[in-house]
């Protein structure tokens, strides 16, 4: 049975760019708005299981704390390891160990990214120094606390001027790294600096201060010296004091570059107000004291080697620093943080240096404002986006990166960035914030921010109805809470003040309706507001009414329009290629919906490349794990199993589920989808075990979300039905069959399946009854239009063919033969043609059948044996070629039997009686030479596997013999003779006595070959060999063959020819024997029937003549005178008017009485 699973709601097509079903996160995996440990960048993890090393920790805690907050200490490897394997994904682990433990723990961790630098502290400094070799993370084996610590120290100080707050970052984990190719995330960087850039414009109160010194405190609770600085920070801090609490070694430098890189947006928004205050303070010194455009300034540091060959392989590419990232007018001071390449291989040392360009970015020479005022340090503001002009390795000691100050990373992004800011960051407030991260897929902290807003609106301040509408897109698109999403639209539909927001609130309405299955509702609301948007904006042609349009779409793509639905989509991206910029994500999305209509009508390069057009916009516009890219990664999966590449399907499927996972509930409707579409794709590779798990966690979740009526639970129900079908699990598969009906009892498929199911179970009738039920439901649409009508007839007809009601089959498999190749599987119809001829043939209807196997074998489908469909169409038109003595049928019989033999591979079986066929063909148009070297050819194949062809090789080495004898070829002819008769001895069987006639018939024409080249002995061998399988036959069926005519005759034959052949071999004495077997059979003749009583007495009559000349040879005159008696007596009898032979009669019988009277 052909699979069912519905592709109609495996698709997930996103509506448009603001209102796209599912985003996901790419912050942090699961939020935790109340709880921050470590939010700086470095622990001290210390190691001892032998010793207390608290009071060593305690002392040098005090010694670094000026550097670091978060020393931990272990006294068990177990622990330290459980830590060690953790979420700890933003800290730079310097860890200390015993010299003991180290030999344990170090094979475990020295190669986790997390571990920056290891340092042994032992007694034995010579016992551990082999492991330096071993790790080369390890920094030096001590056995004295103070060069421990300044060791420590030295490497810390010099982590923390290396680290640039940038961070790449996938869902699943972070990976920190100096810098950021833009070729690849300009994407996120757009996103990223649309945030920051509202955080900088929008307004600030003391509450942001606040909420900065409060995660602050959080943090060094426990820490004395930053305590006091962040009082100091709370009573003395004012804007312009910004750039020296940026550059002081202090708590804000630390957190908030690592709240950068680490692109922490709850930590950064926390300190909103300070990052404003220092981007101001920048931006008023840039205006306010000009730089020398021909001025160079300098950055060193030390950059991994992976990094630098990053950046070795993007020359001319763009990178971004995003953060306040600091640079010195002097190149000695620069290589100062640089080093000699002293920390090789881990490490390389680097000097960045750029030319001014004053007016490309906002930077300034901090020198008067900075906490440090004699290090000449110049400051870039976040995001300042350079190219990568070269890279020179200088003396096999330092790598100096020429940068250059650039805006045009990547021209069709700003483009975007440009259209976007106009949206997002013309209004700066923290409702704009929400919405950013709603678009971004941010759904956690989405809710989070809207929350706070939600705090700090006044009861009836009018971005309320705005801040509902959002509530409710959250819930609707982030959360599957569909119930919370409505309440929140209603709120919003109460608060809505103009005609504006009411034609958003009540399109959200609409897509909510249209997720629930609602969709008459939500026509009508998308509609009340497509006319709301009409009167504000008479003109047709604005992104307003594209939306709506791409809703309206969705709409009926779900009610199964898609005629209609393909005509707004087409309507909506007419539009919008008007108005948007080239990577717009509304265009992925309006993309994507086309290319899943595509899929639907079976275009599939169409929609492939459609796929492939949103994927490209969207790698580029939005994160690379946002939820639509996922959605089009789903889609393309479907779209491969359409083509039937069903390992490319579940990889993308797979991929897809990670995306969605990572961000969405875990009882989403959208991951029930994905569980369904997983469970689809194993049914396709008939794993159905594995599909009835995914199917059944995906019936789980929408039984927990949905309506026990919505239409994708009947879909979970049907889906099932056909996996439970392919474990032979039938009564399960019609449970889910009728619970798909209670809900839907339109659907054709379940009652085909149901008819699938009764055949398996043999009960034809019922199965019969299920798919002319399933017919009917399919009669409204047209043949041409429904490829399940196809399927359906032919799974009728296989079941007529079962019953054998031949007629009744032939029509249905008619109705399948005239359904187009375009709509209609190709294995089925070559399959429907199969059957077709091969009833046309029984039915000796050959012209018909001729046609049907043509077209079968026209779909060139590997579900029907190519070799026995040429075959059945040579024969047909053999058939043919007889009934109308047409040579030309026989000629095109002969021509497709040629094409078998040089065009498929055969083995020496097919051979065989392809060559035989084709022999019998040339016998038919009287070329007999031709067909004797093919009956030859066709022997010595099939002589190969003799037990296989035995039946086949018996007849064609009979045929092969007559003609041989017809030409004389005595020899040869006795030969195949021969070889028959050995066959026919190999499959003999002594309990069927048909088996011995024929034996005895071979050995007859054996013996008369033999006759014919005068080798008496060998036909006398022949003969009584056939006499000998007669009698046999005789004894083992006494009644038959004693009653039985041709019985008769034959015995009567075979012992005549061997009498015969005793009197060339002048063997009287079994002459006469012969000859009274003879007589004895007659006997029988004449009484079995009397019609053939006159040929009886004749016979009879010559045998006794013949009886008395073998008694005359023997000189036994007195039985030759009783011969010739009886033989005048038959002759008699029989009423001859011939004198001639009466004569002979008499004279016989008075020779024998006058040499009898002789003798006496």
């Amino acid at each position: 049975m052909s699979s069912e699973l519905s592709m109609t709601e495996k698709m997930l097509p996103a509506s448009s760019f603001t209102s796209t079903s599912i985003r996901p996160s790419y912050y942090i995996r699961e939020p935790n708005f109340g709880k921050y440990d470590n939010i700086e960048d470095i622990t001290v993890v210390w190691l001892d299981s032998h010793s207390n090393v608290s009071l060593d920790c305690f002392d040098m805690k005090i010694r670094l704390r000026y550097l670091i907050n978060h020393l931990l200490t272990f006294h068990s490897i177990s622990t330290c390891l459980e830590y060690m394997n953790s979420d700890i994904e933003y800290e730079k682990v310097f860890f200390i160990v015993s010299g003991s433990d180290s030999e344990i723990i170090l094979p475990e961790i020295h190669l986790s990214p997390k571990i920056h630098f290891n340092y042994i502290f032992c007694n034995d400094k010579e016992k551990y120094e082999n492991l330096s070799q071993t790790y080369s993370k390890i920094r030096g084996i001590f056995n004295d606390k103070d060069s421990l610590l300044k060791k420590l120290i030295s490497d810390i100080t010099s982590c923390l001027s290396n680290l640039l707050p940038i961070s790449i970052l996938s869902q699943a984990s972070v990976t920190q790294k100096s810098l950021r190719d833009l070729s690849n995330e300009s994407a996120r960087f757009m996103w990223f600096q649309m945030l920051i850039e509202i955080l900088i414009k929008m307004e600030h109160t003391d509450e942001a201060k606040s909420d900065l010194i409060e995660i602050c405190r959080k943090q060094y609770k426990n820490d004395l010296v930053q305590s006091k600085r962040i009082d100091e920070f709370e009573k003395t801090y004012t804007a312009d004091k910004a750039a020296s609490w940026y550059t002081r070694d202090s708590f804000v430098y630390r957190l908030l570059n690592k709240a950068l890189r680490t692109e922490n947006i709850d930590i950064i928004y926390k300190f909103r107000s300070f990052i404003a205050d220092l981007h101001q303070q920048l931006s008023v010194l840039q205006s306010t004291e000009p730089i020398s455009t021909d001025e160079f300034l300098y950055r060193g540091q030390k950059l991994p080697i992976e990094e630098l060959q990053y950046l070795q392989k993007n020359i001319n590419g763009y990178l971004s620093m995003n953060t306040f990232v600091s640079f010195s007018r002097s190149s000695q001071a620069a290589l100062l943080f640089a080093g000699k390449g002293e920390d090789r291989p881990q490490l390389e040392s680097v000097l960045f240096q750029t030319e001014v360009n004053d007016g490309l970015a906002i930077f300034a020479n901090i020198e008067n404002v900075s906490y440090y005022k004699d290090e000449g340090e110049f400051l870039f503001t976040i995001g300042s986006v350079f190219r990568i002009a070269d890279i020179e390795h200088i003396g096999n000691i330092i790598w100096v990166i020429t940068l250059v100050i650039d805006t045009n990373a990547n021209e069709d992004v700003e483009k975007l960035s440009k259209y976007l800011k106009k949206y997002y960051t013309g209004e700066c407030s923290l409702l704009k914030i929400a919405e950013i991260l709603f678009q971004i897929g941010e759904y956690d902290r989405a809710e989070h921010y809207c929350k706070l807003c939600n705090e700090q609106l006044h009861v009836d301040h009018q971005d309320r109805c705005r801040l509902n509408l959002l509530f409710g897109d959250i819930f609707r698109a982030g959360k599957g809470d569909f119930q919370a999403a409505e309440q929140f639209y209603v709120s919003a539909l109460k608060l809505a003040q103009d005609s504006s927001l009411r034609a958003s609130v009540l399109a959200g309405l609409g897509r909510l309706e249209d997720e629930t299955g609602k969709y008459e509702a939500a026509l009508t609301h998308l509609t009340e507001s497509f006319d709301l948007n009409l009167k504000e904006h008479p003109n047709t042609t604005n992104e307003i009414v594209a939306k709506i349009y791409a809703d309206i779409a969705l709409v009926y793509r779900h009610k199964l329009d898609f005629t209609k639905s393909l005509e707004y989509y087409n309507q909506s991206l007419e539009i919008n290629l008007q108005l948007l910029p080239d990577l717009h994500p509304s265009l992925a999305n309006l993309y994507n919906n086309i290319a899943y209509l595509n899929t639907v009508l079976g275009k599939y390069d169409e929609a492939m490349k459609s796929y492939e057009t949103s994927l490209k916009i969207q790698l580029k516009s939005l994160p690379k794990t946002h939820p639509d890219i996922a959605t089009v990664y789903n889609n393309m999966a479907i779209l491969h199993e359409c083509n039937h590449d069903s390992q490319l399907a579940m990889e993308m499927f797979c991929k897809s589920l990670e995306l969605f996972s990572a961000v969405l509930p875990s009882d989403h409707p959208t991951i029930a989808t994905l569980y369904h579409n997983i469970g689809a794709s194993f049914h396709e590779i008939k794993n159905y075990p594995k599909a009835i798990t995914h199917l059944e966690k995906a019936l789980d979740l929408r039984k927990k979300i949905l309506p026990l009526t919505h239409l994708h639970i009947a879909e979970s129900y049907e889906s099932l039905a056909y996996s439970y079908y392919g474990v032979y699990d039938y009564q399960k598969t019609l449970d889910f069959c009728n619970m798909a009906l209670e809900i839907d009892p339109t659907r054709a498929a379940l009652h085909e399946c149901i008819g699938e199911t009764r055949s398996k179970q043999h009960d034809y009738d019922g199965a019969l009854v299920a798919f002319r039920k399933a017919i009917d439901l399919c009669n409204p649409l047209m043949m041409k239009d429904n490829r399940l009508l196809a399927r359906i007839h032919f799974s009728m007809a296989q079941v007529l063919l079962t019953q054998e009601k031949l007629d009744e089959a032939l029509e249905c498999y008619k109705t399948v033969s005239l359904v187009p190749l375009s709509y209609a599987d190709q294995d089925t119809l070559a399959v429907a043609n199969m059957h077709l001829a091969d009833i046309y043939t029984y039915k000796k209807q050959f012209r018909l059948a001729i046609e049907s196997y043509k077209k079968c074998l026209d779909y060139n489908s590997e579900c029907v044996p190519q070799v026995e469909m040429y075959n059945n169409l040579a024969a047909n038109y053999f058939e043919v070629g007889q009934e109308e003595a047409d040579e030309e049928y026989y000629r095109k019989a002969l021509e497709i039997r040629k094409k078998i033999l040089n065009v498929f591979p055969l083995d020496d079986q097919d051979l065989g009686i392809t060559y035989s066929i084709i022999g019998t063909i040339y016998y038919k148009l009287n070329e007999y030479d031709l067909c004797l070297e093919h009956k030859e050819k066709a022997r010595d194949h099939l002589l190969k596997n003799v037990s296989m062809n035995n039946d086949i090789l018996t007849n064609i080495c009979e045929s092969i013999a007559s003609f041989y004898e017809l030409r004389g070829e005595m020899e040869k002819a006795i030969e195949n003779g021969e070889l028959l008769l050995k066959l026919q001895m190999d499959k003999f069987d002594s309990e069927n006595p048909k088996n011995l006639d024929i034996l005895a018939n071979l050995c007859n024409n054996l013996g008369s070959l033999y006759h014919q080249v005068q080798n008496i002995e060998k036909a006398i061998e022949c003969v009584e060999q056939a006499v000998t399988f007669e009698r046999i036959a005789k004894i083992s069926n006494p009644e038959l063959y004693d009653n039985n005519f041709e019985i008769l005759q034959s015995q009567v034959i075979t012992c005549g020819n061997l009498a015969a052949l005793y009197e060339e071999a002048e063997a009287t004495e079994k002459q006469i024997i012969m000859l009274n077997r003879c007589l004895e059979i007659y006997s029988k003749l004449v009484l079995h029937s009397q019609q053939k009583t006159d040929l009886a007495l004749a016979s009879m009559a010559e045998i006794f003549k013949m009886l008395g000349g073998c008694y005359s040879k023997l000189d036994d005159h007195h039985m030759a005178f009783k011969s010739y008696q009886q033989a005048l007596y038959f002759f008699i009898q029989l009423g001859s008017n011939n004198e001639t032979m009466s004569n002979e009669y008499k004279e016989n019988l008075e020779n024998a009485k006058m040499k009898m009277n002789n003798k006496s």
